[in-house]
C-alpha cells in the first residue's frame, strides 16, 4: 500500500511543465500595478520607481511574460504557477514555483542589505508579476489539466480555453478600467488590513476557492450568466492583488532614506522584424511591422473608448489591425486617428489574434516610429 500511495503523494504536490498562457494578460497586470499605485505613499512611490530604473509600472508587471521570449529567462518558466490536485491540501512548497519564488523573495528582502541594486530590482519584478499570477485562481489550479489549459471552452462563439478565459477573455469583454477596480474596494479599515497582512501560502489558499465556480461551466460554454456570476470575483482578485502588492512594497521600501541607485537597464525581450502578412503566424510574439495606415477610427463613445488604425489595406481587410484602449491616449502627443493616417509606420508589440484576425495593442506613443 505504501508503494502505491508514494506517486499519488507525488503528484498531489508536483509542479506542472510550463504550459501556460500568461495571467491576466497585459492589462489585467497593468491594472494590478496600477491599484497598487493608487493605494501608495508617495516616498514608496519614488524608491520602487528608481530601481525600476526607467520601467515604468505596466512594463514592470509584465516583465516576466515579456521576456519568456528570450531563452535564457527560461528558468523563469515555472515561476509562475503552482498545482495542487483536486481536494488536495495546499502545503508550502519550496523551490521554482510561484510559492517557493514568492516566499524566498520575501526571505531576501528580509536581509537587503545583502543584495546589489540589480538584484533587488529583479525581486521587485518578481513582486510585480507573480502577487498578479497568484490571484488567477487557475494559477494554483489542477495538475490534471494544466490550470484550465486544457479545458476547451467557447467564449460567446468564440473556441478558446478556460484558462486564456480569465486571463483575457472576460476583462477585455468587460473593458475592465482602473475605476471599476477601485469601486470594487467596499471593505473598511480592518478588512483592508487584513487582505493586506502578508502570507503567500494564505493567498495561494484564498485564491483555490474560487476554483468550483471557476469550473462551473454548461457543455462547455462561457455564457452571459458565467460572466455575470464571475466578473465580480475577477475585480475582486485584481483589486485584492493590488492591495496586497502595495503592503509589500509599502512594508519594504516606505521607510527607506531616498537614494538614487545606479541606472541600470532590466533587459526587455528584442522584436523581430517580419511581413504583415506572415503576423497570423507569430500569436504572442514580440515583433515589429512596418506598414502604411490606411484607415484609423476612434470610438469614443463605446467602453473602453477604443482607436483602430487599420494598416496595410482598409476595414476590414486590413491584415493588421493596431488597438489603442482610451486610458492610454494619454501616453500621444496628438490624437492617434488623426495623426497617423495615411502615413507609413512601424510598431512594435505582440500580435494577439482577436475574431480570427492578428491586431497589437499599444499602450505608448515610443511603439509606433513614422517612417
Amino acid at each position: 500500500m505504501k508503494h502505491l500511495l508514494m506517486p499519488v503523494l507525488i503528484l498531489l504536490t508536483l509542479v506542472a511543465t510550463p504550459f501556460r498562457t500568461h495571467a491576466w494578460g497585459r492589462r489585467g497586470h497593468s491594472l494590478i500595478a496600477e491599484i497598487a499605485f493608487h493605494y501608495l505613499d508617495e516616498n514608496t512611490k519614488k524608491q520602487v520607481l528608481d530601481y525600476l530604473g526607467g520601467l515604468s509600472i505596466e512594463q514592470a508587471a509584465n516583465w516576466m511574460d515579456d521576456m519568456r521570449s528570450d531563452p535564457s529567462y527560461d528558468f523563469m518558466k515555472p515561476y509562475h504557477y503552482v498545482n495542487f490536485e483536486k481536494g488536495a491540501e495546499v502545503v508550502d512548497m519550496p523551490g521554482d514555483n510561484i510559492i517557493g519564488v514568492l516566499e524566498k523573495t520575501i526571505r531576501d528582502f528580509d536581509h537587503m542589505g545583502n543584495l546589489s541594486h540589480e538584484e533587488i530590482k529583479t525581486r521587485i519584478l518578481y513582486l510585480f508579476h507573480l502577487v498578479g499570477d497568484l490571484h488567477q485562481p487557475l494559477h494554483v489550479g489542477y495538475l490534471s489539466d494544466r490550470g484550465g489549459n486544457q479545458v476547451m471552452v467557447t467564449f460567446f462563439e468564440k473556441n478558446t480555453n478556460l484558462h486564456a478565459v480569465w486571463d483575457t477573455e472576460i476583462i477585455e469583454y468587460k473593458a475592465t478600467s482602473l475605476e471599476q477596480c477601485l469601486a470594487a474596494n467596499s471593505y473598511n479599515a480592518a478588512a483592508v488590513a487584513s487582505i493586506e497582512a502578508i502570507d503567500i501560502l494564505g493567498w495561494t489558499r484564498e485564491s483555490r476557492r474560487n476554483l468550483d465556480r471557476v469550473y462551473a461551466i454548461t457543455n462547455n460554454h462561457i455564457d452571459q450568466d458565467y460572466v455575470n456570476i464571475n466578473y465580480p470575483v475577477i475585480e475582486k482578485q485584481l483589486l485584492k492583488a493590488g492591495l496586497r502588492l502595495a503592503s509589500l512594497l509599502r512594508h519594504y521600501f516606505r521607510d527607506l532614506p531616498y537614494k538614487p541607485g545606479p541606472a541600470t537597464e532590466t533587459p526587455i525581450a528584442s522584436a523581430v522584424t517580419i511581413d504583415i502578412k506572415d503576423a497570423p503566424a507569430y500569436e504572442g510574439k514580440l515583433v515589429k511591422i512596418c506598414a502604411a495606415v490606411y484607415d484609423t477610427k476612434y470610438l469614443e463613445s463605446s467602453g473602453r473608448k477604443p482607436t483602430f488604425l487599420n494598416l496595410g489595406a482598409p476595414y476590414p481587410n486590413a491584415p493588421l489591425t493596431i488597438l489603442i484602449w482610451g486610458d492610454s491616449r494619454t501616453h500621444f502627443s496628438q490624437p492617434p486617428e488623426r495623426y497617423y493616417q495615411g502615413k507609413n509606420i512601424c510598431v512594435t508589440g505582440r500580435v494577439t489574434i482577436y475574431k480570427g484576425k492578428p491586431e497589437i495593442i499599444v499602450d505608448q506613443q515610443k511603439d509606433i516610429e513614422v517612417q
